[in-house]
């Protein structure tokens, strides 16, 4: 069982390969993939790595380097990932079949994994030949359970990583904001504070104007031959 969500298992699956634990597996390579009127996601891969044959084997094998198709399967809605593989040469000697399966439960997420393999070499080579797969699979399966416990670490850190940039950007983008609000608000004020000076200092000019004015009526009313003329 790992200790993490289904959608940092799944997420860890596909960025599996390569990694630290499995130097043997050179690459994958997608040949298909289509979502189906489910919403389920169909992936073909071949799996190409090294098969690390002993010597006594390499007569019947001649070619070291091993090819796997898996066919995956990953339903969104029951939170399953279910993928089979089978070798696809070296078939005349031997079949090497796995079916694994990830399972959401809870905050965790359950590993079932099953591996079936049939011998069809010399009789002479079929015990040792059995041993070494057995051998190799065992290996295999618990170096693959290392790097899926480090790759959904991984992932959970850069999740959180994103999450705190996120929360940065979103902080600063509120400073930002107040800077520019409080920033807009002194423009205002200092804005209306201008105009009310104007509106005061033209209101006083207007007054004086009118008190001279009427200064200026007034004597030319009262004092007509003073020649004042206003």
């Amino acid at each position: 069982v790992f200790q993490h969500p289904w959608s940092t298992v799944t997420q860890a699956f596909w960025r599996k390969y390569p990694n630290d634990f499995q130097s043997s597996v050179y690459g994958t390579d997608v040949i298909e993939r289509y979502v189906d009127a489910d919403g389920k996601l169909h992936s073909k891969r071949i799996i190409i790595s090294d098969w690390n044959i002993p010597s006594f084997m390499k007569f019947f094998f001649g070619e070291t380097r091993g090819y796997a198709v898996e066919y995956s399967i990953v339903d969104p809605v029951e939170q399953t990932l279910t993928l089979r593989s089978q070798n696809i040469n070296a078939v005349s000697m031997f079949a090497m079949r796995e079916e694994i399966r990830y399972k959401s439960v809870g905050e965790t997420t359950q590993l079932n994994h099953e591996a079936e393999f049939l011998f069809s070499v010399s009789r002479i080579v079929d015990e040792a030949a059995e041993n070494w797969l057995v051998g190799t699979i065992t290996e295999a399966a618990r170096k693959g359970l290392m790097a899926m416990e480090s790759i959904s670490v991984k992932v959970e850190e850069e999740m959180e990583l994103a999450l705190t940039a996120i929360d940065d950007i979103s902080t600063e983008t509120i400073r930002s904001v107040d800077s520019f609000t409080t920033d807009a608000r002194k423009s205002i004020d200092s804005s209306i504070m201008d105009a009310e000076k104007f509106i005061d200092s033209s209101i006083t000019d207007a007054e004086k104007f009118i008190d001279l004015s009427i200064e200026c009526i007034d004597s030319s009313v009262n004092f007509p031959e003073s020649g004042v003329r206003c």
